[in-house]
């Protein structure tokens, strides 16, 4: 399809001052479960192309799945710019020098995963539950096979292929008149998947979780859990965009170089680690990846960037490659790729005298993205006595403010896991109201 790409190009260099094509192939194998049954198997086969022009500071965009209509998505990009306001901001990337690879982001093996080995691997996770006493309500499993190529009138030709695989499975327990519900999902570029363990713990927690207890209203210590320091951290996260900064709605407004959480955290976007989910060996401008250190030792050094939001920036900066789209179908905006936390404290369960420990929370959307305070419902919750997990609570919530948690957070396990692009051990909080 590189012939594609050149052709766009050279039909829009005398029409406009700058042009970039994103193009976007996948091939996606899905299976979905519903209950103990498949509910339905495809496959999917897509090829997609993102038009960007720049005339006279105005930005165009149109999109395409038909490369038949590339005329026509080319015609449309320019008259779409013509709707816009001039912008000293926008603008493509020059030719970098080069791109680094990432490895890790692609296993052969899943080309040739077909549609009844993925509906085979799906029917062994429905007995797998059934054989830990549970009942699986949903499934899904999806394996993919995709190439990224952006190109740009500045020289820049960048491609990229990757595969990936998934699988999440939700299960229900018997818990007297009702259930107990867990989940738990692995991801991976590999084919390999950690299916057992999924199977395990999804079922071992909602059995663990039948018979919850009350609990005192109280404040007092949490561990969060992978997936509850995942969505609190959200808040917390957004705050670290330039275009929050830009647009006066962070937390951390005039506080770059000032110390902000806990001076044994440390927090860096990096899309170069091998085999995480996020990485790449460009963002989607074509910038080559990078490590970006954003808090270092709880001193706060540096926000995210894409080319538009470095150029509107009143500090003198560059992108940062967090440059990132929803596809073929959208502009550049700027976005996280994988989230590393580092923390040089550790607190353990076994160091806990009172608390509660949290595997997800349900809410954290509803938290305020400029004050950090929320309050959340915690899941499949359970208390902590004498440094040890005793029984289930049944219903709690759970109140507090991101950003003064992060004051005093440590890790409370060594393992780390990545849960969509947080990299993280759980993590141990004071003071968080607990009311029952």
């Amino acid at each position: 399809m590189d012939y594609v790409v050149d052709d766009i190009l050279t039909k829009l260099s005398d029409k406009v001052d700058y042009s970039e094509v994103y193009l976007d192939t996948e091939k996606v194998t899905e299976i979905s479960v519903l209950n103990d049954a498949i509910n339905y198997a495809k496959e999917l086969d897509v090829t997609g192309i993102g038009i960007r022009v720049i005339n006279n500071q105005q930005q165009g965009f149109s999109y395409t799945t038909n490369i038949n209509r590339i005329d026509e998505v080319i015609e449309q990009a320019i008259k779409n710019s013509k709707l816009n306001n001039p912008d000293e901001n926008v603008a493509i990337i020059e030719k970098p020098k080069g791109y680094k690879e990432v490895s890790g982001l692609y296993d052969k093996r899943i080309e040739n995963v077909t549609l009844q080995e993925a509906i085979e691997t799906c029917n062994d996770l429905i007995e797998m539950v059934k054989q830990k006493e549970c009942q699986p309500t949903s499934a899904e499993y999806e394996v993919s096979v995709g190439k990224t190529t952006i190109a740009n009138s500045n020289g820049v030709f960048a491609s990229e292929e990757q595969t990936g695989s998934g699988i999440s499975v939700s299960v229900n327990a018997e818990d007297g008149d009702g259930f107990s519900s867990a989940y738990a999902y692995d991801l991976s570029h590999g084919k390999e998947l950690e299916i057992e363990r999924i199977v395990q713990e999804s079922t071992d927690l909602a059995k663990d979780s039948r018979n919850g207890q009350p609990t005192e209203t109280r404040t007092t210590n949490v561990v969060l859990d992978y997936f509850a320091i995942s969505s609190l951290l959200s808040t917390f996260l957004s705050a670290l965009s330039s275009e929050n900064i830009q647009r006066g709605r962070s937390y951390f407004q005039d506080k770059l170089n000032e110390i902000v959480t806990s001076e044994t955290f440390s927090l860096y976007d990096d899309s170069t680690i091998p085999g995480a989910r996020a990485s790449s060996k460009f963002d989607d401008e074509g910038t080559p990846s990078q490590k970006t250190e954003l808090i270092k030792y709880g001193e706060l050094k540096n926000f995210i960037y894409d080319t538009y939001h470095a150029n509107k920036d009143e500090r003198d900066v560059e992108t940062t490659a967090n440059a990132t789209r929803a596809g073929y179908s959208s502009v550049p905006s700027v976005g996280f790729t994988n989230i590393n936390t580092e923390f040089k404290e550790l607190t353990q369960v076994s160091d806990i005298m009172d608390g509660i420990t949290v595997h997800s929370v349900m809410g954290a959307h509803t938290a305020n993205p400029i004050t950090g305070d929320f309050s959340v419902e915690a899941r499949n919750a359970f208390e902590i006595k004498n440094g040890v997990i005793t029984n289930p609570i049944k219903k709690a919530m759970i109140s507090g403010n991101i950003f003064e948690i992060m004051k005093n957070a440590t890790a409370a396990t060594e393992e780390i896991r990545q849960v969509g692009s947080l990299i993280t051990p759980k993590v141990f909080v004071k003071n968080l109201r607990v009311i029952g």
